[in-house]
């Protein structure tokens, strides 16, 4: 098999670059060894589906701004630099691998990559062409070319030995590469990937894990900030039922989880002062928290039952996040849905 080109398949917009939150714990790291390192290697290392892919993708992905004109997804990884991208698919050959990066070069800068014939024949000759790239990248007015290889453990032993070691790398590029895990890699060519890249001066990265604290956190963010309006709507709701019905409750009141959500917190005092405008027997009462308990202990057992079924795989968890709040997936369906590739066929089956 090839190296797919995936240049442009990293650039067309997905349905999830609405939802897309910038992974905090993968991305301040990349930044700070950007900011100590000209050149040199970073490698990130984490399972299938935990968000490797879509890291890459806000890196290099376009979509319209406010004003109409593009931006990046996730722009802030270093001013002035430039990135383009490429996935490896099993056994990805060297040739293969120049291919996609030259189709990337050109999709990203809208012009001719320099030539690359003869730039899979030795690492010298790969590393003098991405001398040339980060020549031709600087020429478009970039400070740096940031080469991302996303899938490194597809690449055949013949194309992990064309990369450069850390030594051999051009001023001006760094490598990102990402992977799966030791475990899910043929054994010496892990080995050989480990040798080459080994922790050093100019080499930086990280491996996580689905249990990583970190990685669960940005889980939670996502779930939290996508799923807000959902909770407040229900919320709402129940206040509203309260109100027309002159039911029996709890005054005033505090729960922990509104205390640590001040964004939906407030936002629940405002509509209840709207409501009580429109009921003004209420008026001047403060925001009744108790009875709201149920409701948030829906959602706190949405983010358990959300976790559990995707199995903390981010490629499931965004995906499901995404129908819930758009409607296609009720929060009482969620714990009664399979795990693993039945979930996967139930997601798409949402369209």
């Amino acid at each position: 098999m090839t190296a797919q080109p995936s240049a442009q398949s990293f650039a067309l917009s997905l349905e999830s670059d609405a939802d897309y939150v910038s992974p905090a714990h993968v991305r301040t790291p990349f930044r700070s060894f950007l900011v100590s390192h000209d050149s040199g290697v970073y490698w990130l290392r984490m399972p299938a589906g935990a968000g490797k892919t879509r890291f890459v993708r806000g890196i290099i992905a376009r979509r319209t701004a406010k004003d109409g004109s593009p931006e990046g997804i996730d722009s802030a990884i270093s001013s002035g630099a430039r990135a383009i991208a490429v996935g490896l698919v099993a056994d990805a050959s060297p040739a293969a691998l120049v291919e996609a990066l030259k189709a990337a070069f050109e999709a990203e800068f809208a012009c001719p990559a320099p030539d690359a014939s003869g730039a899979s024949a030795s690492p010298d000759a790969f590393a003098g062409w991405l001398a040339a790239l980060a020549g031709a990248a600087a020429g478009q007015g970039a400070k740096r070319l940031l080469v991302c290889i996303d899938g490194l453990e597809g690449a055949d032993a013949e194309a992990l030995a064309l990369l450069p070691g850390p030594g051999a790398i051009p001023p001006g590029i760094v490598l990102l590469l990402t992977s799966r895990p030791s475990g899910d890699w043929p054994a010496e060519r892990f080995a050989t990937a480990a040798a080459k890249f080994a922790p050093g001066a100019a080499v930086g990265g990280q491996e996580i894990g689905l249990s990583d604290p970190d990685y669960v956190d940005a889980l939670r963010k996502l779930f939290v900030e996508r799923l807000r309006p959902l909770l407040r709507s229900r919320s709402n709701a129940l206040l509203l039922s309260l109100m027309e019905t002159r039911a029996t409750y709890e005054r005033g009141g505090r729960d922990a989880r509104l205390t640590a959500d001040p964004v939906l917190r407030d936002a629940l005092k405002d509509d209840w002062k709207k409501l009580t405008n429109k009921f003004p027997r209420y008026s001047g009462q403060q925001l009744p928290v108790a009875p709201l308990g149920p409701v948030l202990d829906t959602f706190d057992r949405l983010w358990t039952d959300m976790l559990a079924k995707s199995e903390g795989c981010a490629g499931r968890f965004f995906p499901m996040v995404h129908h819930l709040a758009g409607g296609g997936l009720a929060v009482e369906e969620v714990a009664d849905l399979p795990v693993g590739e039945a979930l996967d066929a139930r997601i798409a089956a949402l369209g």
